[in-house]
């Protein structure tokens, strides 16, 4: 069926912006099409709105794309009835997809068509890369190209066809907005389909593997031997010392560290005295260890293995490196770095890894052709720039993962790059691509610091109207604190006077 005959069964309102409202018709009607040569859709239905949620109600579209053989992407497309002319591709985090509608509801209640993806396997946990390991010691390549790259790519190429082919007409805008392992796939799409998305926003990326050696080498530091792993009770003890020692530096006390890179407390200033023992010191093992986590660790040959944790993030590192449950005894950089990495460079989750060195495993990374498949490092986004792409880019600065100073170096090496692809100066950049930092934010979300920014607006106003975020409001869930997140490499510093809580009284400059 033709997209005008379509168009005139089953798209019978108009709403107020001018842009159709299709039926339930129209959805069920998408199940029994010729989708193209590699989607096949196996549902598709109405879903009522959910006013609770704030949801509209949409046509949810459940299918697959197999490009090649052993490739089973699966993709879900979610098109409200009163649609905004604009798509909207979401990422996942950690070996996981994205199809759930959770991660879906924000560009909904906004009118956006939304596509996710399972990233070609269906298992939903963010620690199990099993599916990539296809015999010992061997990364099956189909998978690793579906993970690392192409599952994003046909879900935008096929979830516009079939957006153009339920709506009458092709999508006004289209944008890509993750965090994390999501971070790392707007990177992808960036660097290596310029062509797909018109913004992309990428939080706290995971664009290469020294996410995964960082992980690696906190953990050899906190848990080198039973005495130099820390407390729970001796990470408050060290997180208080930071804020009295560090707090203040924006202006105000307030619990966030507006500046961490600022901060050079040590871990020397709680080493316990002659005969003093238990939770209100550091022993010499355990300044150590802290020590090492702050400095981060190096090759011989000066390069990163793991980047320096942010002071003012130690609250956080206790499910990383500390706490643990039965199952994973060694915490979220065991499951989460570690055995991805060992996936990855080895085909081996549980390849041996507390005696390995910086120089062993940055040489194994540097030479693993599976690497190259995975990492999204380009630093030339001239493609992307050239035809008008806008890039934002956002971290929490006391992210305990992904460091914020990965995301500072690409961002640097990208602008370098690209102005000169471009034969530009770097400032004229800035129009088309920016990185905001989150002071006290965790990794994605969590923290002292307010946490929650609209994001998805401020590209789509960039877009749409050329005018690049000078800030953009962080609020706080359940609480009145906000702050203005501020274009590297501006912060937010209080004015002087106004109430301590709210916005209005800083600026970034």
């Amino acid at each position: 069926m033709g997209i005008r005959l379509l168009t005139l069964v089953s798209l019978i309102l108009t709403s107020a912006s001018g842009y159709a409202i299709a039926n339930e018709a129209a959805c069920v009607a998408l199940k029994k099409q010729d989708s193209g040569p590699d989607l096949t859709v196996i549902s598709a239905k109405m879903v009522a709105a959910d006013p609770k949620q704030q949801l509209p109600p949409f046509c949810e579209v459940i299918a697959e794309i197999k490009p090649t053989a052993g490739s089973n992407i699966g993709v879900v497309f979610r098109l409200p009835e009163e649609w905004n002319g604009k798509f909207l591709g979401i990422g996942g985090g950690g070996f996981s997809g994205n199809v759930t509608l959770s991660g879906a509801a924000h560009g909904l209640s906004k009118g956006y068509a939304v596509a996710g993806t399972d990233t070609g396997h269906p298992s939903s946990s963010i620690t199990d890369g099993a599916f990539m390991i296809d015999r010992p010691g061997h990364v099956n390549p189909i998978q690793l190209d579906d993970f690392g790259y192409r599952s994003i790519h046909l879900m935008t190429t096929t979830g516009k066809a079939l957006v153009a082919k339920y709506y009458g007409r092709q999508q006004a805008r289209a944008y890509f907005e993750g965090c994390s392992t999501g971070g790392r796939q707007g990177f992808s799409e960036v660097q290596r389909y310029p062509e797909d998305y018109d913004g992309v926003i990428s939080g706290a990326p995971v664009y290469d593997l020294r996410v995964q050696t960082s992980g690696l080498f906190r953990l050899q530091a906190l848990r080198k031997d039973t005495d130099s792993l820390v407390t729970y009770q001796q990470l408050d003890l060290i997180h208080n010392a930071v804020n009295e020692a560090c707090d203040a530096a924006d202006g105000v006390r307030d619990g966030i560290i507006s500046d961490p890179l600022s901060c050079k407390w040590d871990p020397a200033a709680l080493a316990c005295r002659p005969g003093e023992e238990g939770p209100t010191c550091l022993t010499a093992k355990q300044v150590a260890a802290v020590r090492q986590s702050y400095d981060g660790t190096k090759s011989s040959a000066g390069k990163i293995a793991a980047w320096p944790l942010m002071r003012g993030s130690e609250l956080a590192w206790g499910p990383r490196s500390i706490g643990g449950t039965p199952d994973n005894p060694l915490g979220q950089n065991y499951a989460l770095s570690i055995r991805y990495l060992m996936t990855f460079l080895y085909g081996d989750a549980d390849h041996p890894w507390k005696t390995a060195t910086a120089d062993q495993i940055m040489s194994d990374l540097n030479a693993s052709p599976v690497v190259k498949a995975f990492q999204s490092n380009n630093p030339d986004v001239s493609s992307f720039i050239k035809r008008g792409g806008k890039w934002l880019m956002w971290h929490g600065l006391q992210d305990p993962g992904p460091s914020p100073l990965g995301t500072i170096e690409y961002f640097q090496a990208a602008r370098k790059a690209t102005s000169q692809a471009l034969n530009i100066s770097e400032s004229d950049l800035g129009d088309k691509m920016r990185l905001f930092l989150a002071p006290g934010v965790y990794h994605c979300r969590g923290g002292p610091g307010p946490d929650q920014f609209d994001m998805l607006s401020a590209i789509d106003t960039w877009v749409d109207q050329g005018k690049a975020p000078d800030s953009v409001l962080a609020t706080k869930a359940n609480s009145d604190l906000s702050r203005p997140l501020c274009p590297y490499p501006t912060a937010a510093h209080y004015n002087g006077e106004g109430d301590t809580k709210s916005a209005r009284s800083f600026s970034c400059h």
